[in-house]
């Protein structure tokens, strides 16, 4: 229970900072604040080069994603009970038309939501996010392609947390490693472990060495032997502490 308030509390801190990465980097850079809500920033076949798979992005695209999201941003405007501070943006407001402003709306979006965004954004802008967020510079495709899979592990143990699901000895999905991290820092890619290499990856470096500090009171202070239990490697610390930041 307490590893799982842990988790959670740090998959709440990367998913606030990523949303903030991509409303503010991306607002920034087109000038717009609703872009959230317009195609044109958008690839819908995620440049996907085996066919089937582009026609299966831009269908997912055009029924699920697109449609989905306007959706949620029109309920957002329509629940006058729940979210009476958006009134300017219904009838009789100053903003009724316009769409919310991309701050206001990912407020309220889940972060699976915001996930498959990225996923889907423009090439330049999937670059132009990170560039905006980490201390690096000039970030390839191949950077927002393991970013993909990092925010996919965050999603996946967020909502492992959020439901009471048991994280000791949970698989789920790939993450695929940094290129700048030696071989060793990730040996396994699919157990829980791997979700502090994406946690790493995504937050900022002082949340980061913060769960790694917090996380090692935690397991210092319980009576159970974790190690024996293969919840995490023996060796989890010296590993985390070799991954690179982003």
């Amino acid at each position: 229970m307490q590893l799982r308030l842990l988790l959670f509390k740090y998959c709440k801190k990367a998913e606030v900072y990523f949303k903030c990465a991509i409303a503010n980097a991306i607002s920034l850079k087109t000038g717009d604040a609703g872009f959230y809500l317009d195609k044109q920033y958008y690839t819908p076949t995620k440049s996907e080069k085996d066919k089937k798979t582009r026609n299966r992005n831009v269908s997912f695209f055009n029924t699920k994603f697109f449609a989905g999201l306007t959706n949620d941003e029109e309920k957002l405007r329509r629940d006058v009970v729940k979210h009476s501070e958006l009134k300017e943006y219904r009838r009789g407001g100053l903003h009724q038309n316009n769409v919310l402003p991309v701050w206001a709306a990912f407020s309220y979006f889940e972060m699976g939501t915001i996930v498959m965004l990225y996923s889907y954004l423009r090439g330049d802008l999937r670059k132009e996010v990170l560039d905006y967020t980490y201390p690096g510079s000039n970030y390839k495709k191949e950077v927002t392609k393991q970013m993909d899979t990092w925010l996919d592990a965050v999603r996946n143990l967020r909502n492992y947390c959020a439901h009471h699901s048991m994280v000791a000895g949970m698989t789920s999905s790939v993450v695929i490693p940094d290129n700048k991290d030696s071989a060793d820092v990730l040996p396994d890619n699919t157990n829980l472990y791997s979700r502090l290499y994406a946690l790493k990856k995504i937050l900022p470096q002082k949340d980061a060495d913060l769960l790694a500090t917090e996380l090692d009171k935690l397991i210092s202070k319980t009576k159970l032997d974790i190690y024996k239990m293969n919840i995490l490697p023996a060796n989890w610390k010296e590993l985390y502490d070799k991954i690179l930041s982003l």
